[in-house]
């Protein structure tokens, strides 16, 4: 018994070495994987999972690790994607999907064969047999840092001009390489000049009704056209790994060249898309009748839309027209549709909340600079819009229009006789306004109207926009003197505010701030959001003391 023991004690020390050694190459194992926190190119293999639960965790797999590794060895893409008809298989050393156990034994046999054929050369390599976890690893060593990499106009335009880019047939230009529709009848991927559609049209976030999702389709169009160019000896450079599209520095070396582009232009803009679309429009939902709803006539006015000058300010027609190119109406019905998500087609145009409407969007790109935010964010948006407000856009028209040739004639007359930007003659606004209802401690402060007035035209100088919402004289006037009627002799702010707070209902309406704090709420306010000077707690520069009497000595 007593030779027993101490065999045993070494036996389990044996066990306990075995069990350390065997976690401490694990360990090293993952992190051998260990990357740069925020890597574009990390990529979750869980194909099995469509088959059935998983029996690992996930495989956290590094793309460009790999790729880079490959180029050391002069070896390329097709060391693990098949080529079939001039273009990659994305799926790896398989065509399509089969039998799970066989999709797991590709991965097994080849990822790993791989591994082992490099250590045994004596370089470098991943994980060999038996480091299960070094690979599954639920928790990845590395945080996942790509993205979008979005078409933008300038973009697009390199993409139209480029004279390395083969259409797909004769008589066709550059679009036919990228757009494409289902042809039912054939069976097969045609182009249609002119119907030119987003990607997303048909290829949604998952594969859906036999289309393929986003990313596999932008990653077959865009990376096997990249791939056959530079096999090609095209020698621009393209971006064929992760970091090149979905990197954060790749992508501000995109948006530094694209810059250049547009500087080569010299003044001139980047040509417009050519799809067939008006340069002006009328913005109405059915000129007759809603459908489905015969004895239900619109009769709300169109809106005149100044089509070409919305595509100067946007990157891309999807700001607007999401998917598809056709008209609003066709998704957004006037009682919510499937096809619109449910949006109507009056939230569509007005959902402030939304930077797809015309409201929202107009919210948050003008409204919210800084030479229109001192009045627009003082402005309460809980309340209805009064028909005035709403006239500013929907313009009474007379007649029928129904054809588009009818729709851009009277938009493009409509958005012609738009008045400019304009406030009452300068003789009439006073040069200073002196406030001393409140002057106590200090003396009446001063204010230059005038020149806040001149200062408040002077930002919309450049501004469509704001040249037609602010043509009326007094309409600018209502930043600060809101809820009063557009007059060159507006009423006292002490007309609605009371000196001291808590007045009786039957004067004024107590859960109105009181003089004080109207006044400094406004200026304040207003200082902060454009900000200009003096700051809110700079009080002696609107503010000047009173001298104090001298104390009488006795």
């Amino acid at each position: 018994m007593k030779k027993t023991r101490p065999m045993l004690r070494w036996a389990g020390f044996m066990v306990v070495c075995a069990i350390i050694a065997f976690y401490g190459v694990q360990a090293w194992g993952e992190k051998g994987l260990t990357a740069t926190p925020g890597r574009p190119d990390q990529i979750t293999i869980n194909t099995l999972a469509d088959f059935d639960r998983l029996e690992m965790p996930p495989v956290t797999y590094f793309h460009d690790k790999h790729t880079d590794a490959l180029a050391k060895e002069n070896k390329g893409c097709d060391t693990c994607h098949y080529v079939e008809d001039n273009a990659f298989s994305f799926a790896y050393l398989r065509r399509r999907d089969t039998r799970p156990e066989e999709i797991k034994n590709i991965y097994h046999s080849s990822c790993i064969g791989c591994h082992n054929d490099m250590i045994a050369a004596g370089k470098q390599s991943g994980p060999q047999d038996g480091f299960c976890r070094s690979c599954h690893n639920a928790e990845p060593p590395v945080n996942l840092a790509r993205l979008d990499a979005g078409m933008d106009k300038v973009l697009h335009f390199r993409h139209l001009d480029s004279k390395n880019i083969a259409p797909a047939g004769k008589d066709m230009n550059n679009c036919s390489a990228c757009h494409h529709q289902f042809d039912e009848a054939g069976q097969r991927l045609v182009y249609v000049k002119g119907q030119e559609n987003s990607c997303r049209y048909c290829h949604l976030d998952q594969a859906q009704d036999g289309a393929i999702s986003l990313q596999q389709a932008s990653h077959q169009q865009c990376l096997n056209c990249h791939l056959t160019l530079a096999r090609k000896g095209v020698d621009k450079p393209m971006p064929l790994s992760c970091r090149e599209c979905h990197g954060a520095a790749a992508q501000m070396e995109l948006a530094k060249k694209n810059k250049g582009i547009v500087a080569g232009l010299k003044g001139q803009e980047i040509p417009r898309l050519q799809r067939g679309q008006p340069d002006a429009t009328l913005v109405m939902y059915n000129p007759q009748k809603a459908p489905g709803k015969s004895d239900k006539l619109v009769t709300m006015p169109p809106v005149p839309f100044n089509h070409a000058a919305h595509e100067k300010y946007n990157d891309s027609c999807r700001v607007c027209h999401h998917a598809a190119m056709d008209s609003c109406s066709s998704c957004h019905t006037l009682g919510g549709a499937t096809e619109g998500g449910f949006v109507t087609f009056e939230q569509a145009m007005h959902r402030r909340t939304s930077q797809q409407s015309c409201i929202g969007c107009h919210a948050a790109t003008q409204q919210a600079r800084a030479d229109c935010a001192g009045c627009h964010n003082s402005i309460s948006q809980a309340q209805t819009p009064d028909l005035a407000s709403c006239q500013q856009c929907h313009t009474p028209i007379t007649g029928v229009v129904s054809s588009p040739q009818q729709k851009a004639a009277m938009a493009a007359s409509l958005l012609e006789n738009r008045r400019a930007a304009g406030t009452f003659p300068m003789n009439d606004i006073p040069d200073k306004v002196v406030i001393k209802g409140l002057s106590d401690q200090y003396k009446p402060v001063e204010m230059k109207h005038r020149k806040h007035v001149l200062d408040l035209m002077k930002g919309m100088e450049n501004s469509h926009l704001a040249a037609h919402f602010h043509a009326d004289p007094g309409t600018m006037c209502q930043g600060c003197h809101h809820n009063s009627p557009a007059s060159k002799t507006p009423p006292a702010c002490v007309s609605c505010h009371p000196k001291t707070q808590g007045v009786a209902a039957g004067a004024m309406e107590p859960s109105r701030p009181g003089l004080q704090a109207a006044y400094h709420g406004q200026c304040m306010s207003c200082h902060r959001d454009m900000g200009v000077k003096p700051a809110a707690t700079s009080c002696n520069e609107c503010h000047q003391p009173k001298q104090q009497k001298a104390a009488l000595v006795r």
